[in-house]
């Protein structure tokens, strides 16, 4: 059985890619799961990762680590549990068509509707396809694609906005996600599915509980048909 891959994209810059795919590893971690992380050149990443190293040698509590990877090519075989996070750079994403092929889930992240609104020759569909048809081929009956608004103004009606982007090229629409501070943390080491699990160490506010509410929701929504 193949660890499953979960593919974070963008067709623009700047729609907090990175910030998602911590967060989502998070989430994943603290609910049992071993999580790859994927992030060439990251280097916000890099960041998260000194910093939370520090953090766990001051706290002396074991917080979990994402384990960097370099590459898929040697990741076959899945452990109980285990999931591999790619978050693959918007500015040369062709570069990385081999991970889009792997993809088991691909997460598309932007932040108002017309990031989404993408003529059928667009480098970003093409690449898309070009997955699709890999994924096809290793006997995978299709890709969970999944939208993801960021950073989303409160009454927007997402569905209904992105209704006939999702008939045109089959892909399904997440709860959005707002713009909360919990989400930066990682900037700190840290990310709000952490401030739950060590209390000892965080102090929860309000707007810090709704923000682990919102991506444990999307981890939820990664795993339905």
């Amino acid at each position: 059985m193949e660890t499953p891959v979960i593919v974070i994209s963008s067709s623009v810059k700047g729609t907090g890619k990175t910030t998602l795919a911590l967060n989502l590893a998070a989430a994943l971690w603290s609910d049992s799961y071993r999580v790859k992380l994927l992030a060439p050149h990251n280097p916000q990443v890099a960041q998260f990762m000194e910093q939370r190293q520090i953090l766990r040698e001051q706290s002396g509590i074991d917080l979990p680590m994402p384990e960097l990877i370099a590459d898929l090519n040697n990741i076959t075989e899945s452990a109980e549990k285990s999931v591999i996070i790619a978050d693959i750079p918007t500015e040369n994403a062709a570069d990385y068509a081999s991970v889009f092929a792997k993809a088991h889930t691909l997460i598309t992240v932007g932040k108002a509707v017309k990031d989404f609104d993408w003529p059928l020759s667009h480098p970003y569909i093409n690449l898309i396809w070009e997955a699709k048809k890999n994924i096809a081929a290793r006997g995978i009956k299709y890709l969970n694609w999944i939208v993801v608004l960021n950073q989303a103004e409160d009454g927007v009606d997402i569905k209904q906005n992105l209704a006939v982007a999702t008939k045109r090229f089959g892909f399904r629409v997440a709860e959005p996600l707002h713009d909360r501070e919990a989400f930066r943390y990682i900037d700190n080491g840290y990310c709000a599915a952490d401030m739950a699990n060590f209390r000892k160490l965080f102090k929860m506010s309000m707007s810090d509980v709704y923000a682990r509410r919102e991506i444990l929701t999307l981890t939820d929504f990664l795993w339905q048909k």
